[in-house]
């Protein structure tokens, strides 16, 4: 297959089952999530979020080339440190999220990993930390699924980061994680100018690594699994904690304690 056609069937495939796609990210973009829906999306997506730093590492780690490896390292140094984008380490920025949904940390980091999270985090590691696996494999179905993501934008063209603050009136600090990460630019093909220039690394790695027929097929075959498995894992966080006769979210500041008690 010609790359450019590989690369066309990788982008058609992730568009094809796209998150938006998923009835877990439809309520939540309707404005119609629980606030028990909201505190297991943190706290059951939280496992597949804190490994990504070493999808990103091992990946890079196999690139002979300084200048292409570099950008991954950026990335992951980013992503620890938030140094680029004056924000604070990525993934605890999805823990303060959860924190404003009266969802301490100890919780998100002790509760145990549903099977459908544990099966996608165990495809995960295996893809890219796996050096028996090709690096494309882990390239095209954990980082460019991830980092190549379309927008995230309901039916009226809102990102999350707008429905958050907007409709389920979250305060900056707890919305900050989908800054990055979930659409603050609705007007562009890409989820934020962060993940647009490591998408581009992906792709590079992609077009230096999956040179045969036999690695494209095998990035394809690799992908699709990863969605199916996705998927999986979003289908259970919306069947297992999602009842629509439950209030819809909304946040509130916490009233401060009075002053003088009676």
């Amino acid at each position: 297959m010609q790359m450019d056609d590989f690369l066309k069937k990788l982008t058609d495939i992730i568009w094809e089952r796209r998150k938006i796609t998923s009835p877990l990210y439809q309520v939540i973009m309707r404005g119609e999530a629980t606030l028990r829906l909201l505190q297991n999306f943190v706290i059951h997506r939280y496992p597949i979020k804190n490994l990504w730093v070493r999808h990103v590492m091992c990946v890079g780690s196999r690139i002979e080339d300084h200048k292409l490896r570099r950008l991954f390292v950026e990335n992951a140094y980013e992503e620890e440190t938030g140094a680029y984008s004056n924000s604070d380490r990525h993934v605890q920025t999805f823990l303060t999220f959860g924190e404003y949904l009266g969802v301490p940390t100890e919780t998100v980091l002790n509760t145990p990993l549903l099977p459908e999270t544990k099966a996608l985090v165990d495809f995960n590691l295996n893809a890219c930390n796996n050096t028996n696996v090709p690096i494309s494999d882990g390239a095209a179905s954990v980082l460019l699924l991830m980092e190549g993501q379309p927008p995230i934008v309901n039916k009226s063209g809102n990102s999350m980061e707008a429905v958050m603050r907007d409709v389920y009136k979250l305060p900056a600090k707890a919305y900050e994680f989908f800054t990055h990460h979930a659409s603050s630019n609705v007007d562009k093909e890409y989820v934020s100018d962060l993940e647009d220039t490591h998408t581009s690394a992906v792709v590079e790695v992609l077009r230096r690594y999956c040179t045969t027929d036999e690695l494209q097929q095998s990035a394809i075959r690799s992908l699709e699994t990863s969605i199916a498995l996705r998927h999986k894992h979003f289908d259970a966080l919306y069947e297992k904690f999602y009842d629509p006769s439950e209030p819809v979210f909304r946040y509130s500041e916490p009233r401060a304690e009075a002053a003088h008690g009676d």
